[in-house]
C-alpha cells in the first residue's frame, strides 16, 4: 500500500474510532464522567489549535518571500498580484452571493421561534469608529516580531511583500 493511501486509511480509522468512543462515552457513562471527560478532552483541541496557529505566521512569511523573490522583476510580481486580487475579489463576491441566496431560500433557524433580544441590551462589544490613521497603523507593523507574536496575518503579508521585493531586487549572486 502506498504511503498516501496508508494515511487516508489511518484518518478514516481514527474518525470511526472517535465516533465509537463518543457513542460509548455518551451512552454508557454517568453525567459527571461525561462532564469531566469533555472538560479534559478540550485540552487536546486547545493544543492542536495552538500548534496550527504557531505554524501559520512563519509559513505565510516564507511562502510569500520565496514566491516574490523567485518571480524576479516587479512587473511580474504586479501582474501576478493583480490576478490574485481579481480571483480573490471574484471568489468573495460569488461566495457572498451564494450565501445570501441560500439563506433567503432555506431560511435557517426560522422554525426555532427564538425571541429577539431588546435593541437596547448591551452586548459587551465596544464600538469604535475606524479612522484612516487607525487603519494604516494596523496594516503596517511596528515590528515583524510583534506581528508574528500576535499572529497579525495582514501585517505579516505587508512585511513579506516588502521583504520579498527587496530580496528580488538584490538579484542572483
Amino acid at each position: 500500500m502506498k504511503k498516501s493511501n496508508r494515511l487516508t486509511v489511518y484518518i478514516i480509522i481514527s474518525m470511526l474510532a472517535g465516533v465509537i468512543l463518543g457513542y460509548f462515552i455518551h451512552t454508557q457513562s454517568s453525567p459527571a464522567f461525561i462532564q469531566s471527560f469533555s472538560t479534559n478532552i478540550k485540552l487536546l483541541t486547545t493544543i492542536f489549535l495552538r500548534l496550527v496557529q504557531m505554524i501559520i505566521a512563519p509559513l505565510v512569511f516564507s511562502t510569500l518571500v520565496v514566491g516574490i523573490a523567485k518571480l524576479g522583476d516587479l512587473k511580474t510580481v504586479g501582474r501576478v498580484g493583480g490576478k490574485a486580487m481579481l480571483w480573490f475579489i471574484t471568489a468573495s463576491l460569488v461566495s457572498l452571493l451564494l450565501g445570501m441566496l441560500l439563506v433567503n431560500f432555506f431560511k435557517p433557524g426560522e422554525a426555532m421561534h427564538l425571541p429577539l433580544p431588546d435593541s437596547h441590551i448591551s452586548t459587551g462589544i465596544q464600538k469604535t469608529a475606524l479612522s484612516l490613521r487607525d487603519f494604516v497603523g494596523h496594516v503596517f507593523p511596528k515590528s515583524i516580531v510583534e506581528a508574528m507574536a500576535n499572529n497579525e496575518i495582514l501585517q505579516i503579508v505587508i512585511f513579506s511583500l516588502f521583504f520579498g521585493v527587496g530580496t528580488a531586487a538584490i538579484g542572483e549572486k
